[in-house]
């Protein structure tokens, strides 16, 4: 008569997967396998295979014995909670986020189920969704500080900045040494002007984390703030050290030694913007008194207003370049017949998305979509974004490239008072440029300076920042 795996046999090889002895454990499931022939015996042996191989770092291998499991049955919440990690762990979170909704509907009772949700949806974007599943994991086990965190991070998204400092804290009480939950409370303080607090959380984070390398670049910035050249750039040293190719770092150093890099790097920009998102919009118009998009509209109304009589009556097609949450999108749209807006932020596109003004929205470099493109526009607009661009040759020669006859290039500047040189790179991290190296590019490019506008760009510290608002034409046949 074949012999079965009881509870016993099956102890056994759980016991041999948690000492490490993987291959010993795998052994015990093959001749077990090869020695029943009943489904419902051989289902658990399909589980604990499929455990071995995910440990073993199998995870094609995995999900296939873990199919084999669910295939007999699928009332075991840990056997659909194992499927569902390993498909996430491939990538395959559409695979995975009904795995995981499965296992709760056998059994909600199980925090770090619903934990593992709330990490795909954060995933996916689903803030409101990633939310309550982490609220649902906590009620059930207060103690999950990386639960606690989640939340914090998730509720920033959502611009709830007052309940993601309580959520970090709590984190904080639960396990002091969280890395993650210093720093997102370093980026609060930092985000309220309050420095010294921030430089204290950032330097817990790498105290209990050296190579959370975010944490550092944040602690070096706080001190390349508070006049400290020289932390700074010890700061930045050592995320070199650990990765000498961080493109935000190289930028930095130089930034920090007092050169002049020639454009920020995009995925500094991007992790710039990735957490302002909910706040964005208030902050600027409100806080830093910035008018820029409408400002622009305003010199552009009456040629936007005969466009359809002079084109046809056909409205402008108009191209936004570091569109953000679409302020100036608000602006354009009843002069558009068509809107593109291009950003690198995820966030901030998803909040342009849910205004419902653009016709297409893409996630990219400014320079690499148009340089990948072949539409043209009669409008092209980059409001407060060359800030972050010093030599604009390039962007120039691709605007002029992709403009209609006679279409327009709109735009905004940061120019302190004296400023001598073609750009510079300002102590705020942000690029200044000289009103006569605006002119040179635009005659370079065959662009007629149509206006030039001497204006406040926003405040900083309270202080109005000096810049232009420029509109060039591209010439006509």
């Amino acid at each position: 008569m074949a012999s079965h795996p009881d509870q016993g046999v099956i102890q056994s090889i759980a016991t041999k997967i948690q000492s490490g002895d993987l291959v010993g454990a795998r052994a015990d499931c093959r001749r077990f396998l090869d020695s029943i022939t009943e489904p419902q015996r051989r289902a658990p042996l399909y589980f604990w295979l499929g455990v071995i191989e995910r440990r073993s770092g199998a995870l094609p291998a995995a999900v296939e014995q873990f199919e084999h499991a669910l295939s007999v049955s699928r009332r075991d919440p840990q056997w659909l909670f194992q499927a569902a990690l390993t498909y996430f762990q491939l990538g395959d979170i559409a695979r995975a986020e009904p795995l995981y909704r499965e296992a709760l509907t056998v059994d909600p009772r199980m925090p770090l189920t619903h934990y593992n949700l709330g990490v795909l949806l954060q995933q996916k974007r689903d803030w409101t969704g990633a939310r309550t599943a982490f609220e649902a994991a906590l009620a059930l086990q207060p103690q999950i500080a990386e639960a606690w965190n989640n939340l914090a991070n998730t509720l920033l998204e959502l611009g709830e900045r007052d309940k993601a400092e309580q959520g970090y804290r709590n984190a904080l009480n639960v396990n002091p040494a969280l890395a993650q939950a210093h720093h997102g409370l370093g980026l609060l303080f930092s985000h309220r002007q309050q420095r010294v607090a921030a430089k204290q959380s950032f330097a817990a984070a790498v105290t209990h984390n050296p190579n959370l390398l975010d944490a550092w670049m944040d602690l070096a910035e706080c001190e390349y703030l508070d006049g400290n050249q020289a932390a700074a750039i010890g700061a930045v040293e050592q995320v070199l050290a650990r990765k000498p190719d961080h493109a935000t770092a190289q930028f930095k150093l130089s930034h920090y030694r007092g050169e002049q890099p020639d454009a920020a790097p995009a995925e500094m920009v991007e992790r710039l913007y990735a957490g302002m998102a909910g706040t964005f919009d208030e902050h600027l118009t409100g806080r830093l008194g910035y008018r820029i998009p409408a400002l622009l509209i305003g010199e552009l109304r009456d040629w936007l207003t005969a466009f359809p009589s002079t084109h046809g009556n056909r409205k402008a097609n108009v191209l936004d370049l570091g569109c953000g949450t679409g302020l100036f999108g608000i602006e354009v749209r009843p002069y558009a017949a068509r809107l593109v807006g291009i950003d690198l932020s995820a966030s901030m596109l998803e909040r342009a998305r849910g205004r419902n003004l653009y016709d297409q929205l893409f996630e990219n470099d400014l320079l690499a979509y148009l340089e990948s493109m072949q539409e043209r526009f009669d409008l092209i607009a980059a409001t407060d974004v060359l800030i972050y661009q010093g030599r604009l040759d390039r962007l120039f020669a691709q605007v002029a490239a992709h403009l209609n006859s006679g279409g327009q290039f709109a735009f905004s500047t940061e120019t302190p008072a004296g400023m001598m040189q073609d750009y510079l790179l300002l102590p705020t991290g942000r690029y200044a440029h000289a009103k006569a190296y605006i002119e040179r590019l635009a005659a370079e490019n065959a662009l007629v300076l149509e206006r030039c506008i001497d204006t406040s760009i926003r405040a900083e510290g309270g202080v109005p920042l000096a810049g232009h608002v420029f509109t060039l034409r591209q010439h006509s046949a």
